[in-house]
């Protein structure tokens, strides 16, 4: 039982806490983390999610979740990535490049610049089925077919153009 902490619309954490899986109140808002990997070849780790999920099973996401009620967001964008693929992070390739709210919540968006190999990780067979490197036009072309889960629409444009802009990833 997931227990997260609560924040007002100023992203201020109020003494409340809900369990993962409720809404919060109106005013009330979640907080929650996206973790994006891009390795020196300008390609993003994607992962699917498993098909017994109850929210887009069978999707390709980023690796991401609720932060827990005695976390910061880096540190549940840390703990995200170790349950979901098994990886430690490395503090010094890690920044936050985004951060936006939306109806219930408040979203970080993490990049990670890291090269390593997809064999090494130990995906979390619950939440994640498989994993891929994917080029921005592969990308793209997932979200296009609604293979992606839809939630990156929030903000694919204004990612793209960070990575571009300071990250040296070619847009296509």
């Amino acid at each position: 039982m997931e227990i997260i902490g609560l924040y007002n619309g100023k992203r201020e954490k109020i003494n409340k806490t809900c369990l993962r899986t409720e809404e919060p109140e109106n005013g009330e808002y979640k907080l929650s983390v996206h973790v994006w990997f891009l390795n020196s070849k300008g390609e993003l780790l994607i992962q699917k999610r498993n098909k017994n999920l109850k929210r887009n099973p069978g999707k390709w996401a980023f690796t991401g979740g609720v932060v827990d009620s005695e976390e910061t967001s880096l540190e549940g964008a840390i703990r995200e990535t170790k349950e979901e693929l098994g990886i430690d992070i490395n503090i010094n390739k890690i920044e936050l490049l985004l951060s936006f709210k939306r109806e219930h919540g408040f979203v970080d968006v993490w990049l990670v610049k890291d090269d390593f190999n997809i064999n090494d990780l130990t995906l979390q067979k619950s939440e994640v089925s498989e994993s891929k490197w994917v080029s921005i036009k592969e990308l793209k072309s997932l979200i296009n077919s609604e293979q992606f889960v839809k939630s990156v629409g929030l903000y694919y444009d204004l990612f793209m153009k960070l990575l571009e802009k300071y990250h040296n990833v070619e847009i296509k």
